[in-house]
């Protein structure tokens, strides 16, 4: 289960999206492959000009209408950059705010880069739920002092594996989007929170500074991940239409060859046992049909990312979020 669950996600997400296009592509060609060797009723099919024609010519069609498409995705990652002097001016205010109430939580400026930026925002977690766990050392509430132990060390934990993914990390890679998505700082201030009520009566003024501190420091993640969010998925976008229009027009050109010259009459021969004209038909096929896996590929990734993002702020949508930690009944 876990390895099925482990392939996934990398199919889905950490996967290089050529790697990922290679794989459909050979998987289509060997499909193909594998029909063009039967003798009923593919290989007689395929004996006839007039089916290899129309098959592409209609690809060719196909081709040009994904390749035009292209042009409205171009338009929708642009279209965020259009707008008035007063839109600008305004999406700039929110960016400095955003980044003064950053500045006074860490107490410097703060790193301009993303992945970096991510790193001090998680660190100084930490440190938040470190001065909570000071601060309700003096309790006499054995159970709440148990329970912030094992936050503070869920806390600690999760921050040392994704620093180690943002070390190396540059923007418009998916390891900064993994790990903020890892980072799960909804469930982090639900537990922050229900903590604080539960157990609001040992906890002293100086306790209650330090789980509101950490809370504010959780706020500031939300923000920072749909921002991240959203430009990473505007590069996905440009890197997608710039992939399928290098792969298309070689695709288009190959497709227009093979509906104008591509007969039964003018191949002859067969490699391992396949006719020649099965491969070039099944090349050409599965050429004409790149573009529509780089899409594919691309897309999974972007609609897994959207889907498992979830809403912003402290509501879970997702079960495998609602990690368990304490036994509230206790």
């Amino acid at each position: 289960m876990d390895s099925e669950r482990s392939l996934k996600d990398w199919f889905l997400f950490s996967g290089n999206r050529l790697t990922v296009t290679g794989i459909l592509a050979l998987t289509c060609f060997g499909c193909l492959t594998i029909f063009g060797t039967l003798d009923v009723p593919y290989l007689s099919i395929l004996s006839d000009g007039d089916t290899i024609e129309t098959l592409f010519q209609t690809l060719v069609g196909v081709l040009i209408t994904g390749m035009t498409l292209v042009v409205s995705i171009n338009q929708l990652v642009l279209s965020e950059e259009f707008g008035s002097l007063g839109r600008q001016r305004e999406r700039m205010e929110k960016s400095m705010a955003f980044r003064k109430d950053s500045e006074r939580e860490f107490q410097w400026t703060g790193p301009p880069e993303p992945e970096r930026f991510l790193s001090t925002l998680i660190n100084t977690s930490v440190d938040r739920a470190e001065t909570v766990q000071e601060a309700v050392k003096g309790s006499s509430d054995q159970l709440l002092r148990d329970r912030v132990d094992q936050l503070v060390d869920r806390i600690a934990t999760s921050a040392d594996g994704i620093t180690d993914e943002l070390e190396d990390a540059s923007f418009g890679e998916f390891t900064i989007m993994r790990a903020a998505l890892s980072y799960n700082y909804s469930w982090k201030i639900y537990l922050v929170r229900r903590l604080y009520w539960v157990h609001q009566e040992s906890l002293s003024e100086e306790a209650q500074e330090a789980i509101d501190d950490l809370v504010d420091i959780l706020e500031l993640f939300g923000p920072a991940e749909e921002f991240f969010k959203a430009h990473y998925l505007q590069w996905e976008l440009v890197n997608l239409s710039r992939r399928i229009l290098f792969t298309g027009i070689p695709a288009l050109i190959f497709s227009v060859s093979a509906a104008l010259y591509l007969k039964p009459e003018t191949v002859s021969g067969t490699v391992l046992s396949v006719p020649v004209l099965v491969w070039l038909i099944n090349v050409g096929v599965t050429l004409a049909l790149i573009p529509f896996f780089i899409f594919t590929a691309h897309v999974l990734r972007t609609a897994s990312i959207a889907k498992e993002s979830g809403a912003i702020g402290p509501f879970i949508l997702h079960e495998s979020e609602r990690a368990p930690l304490f036994d509230w009944e206790d």
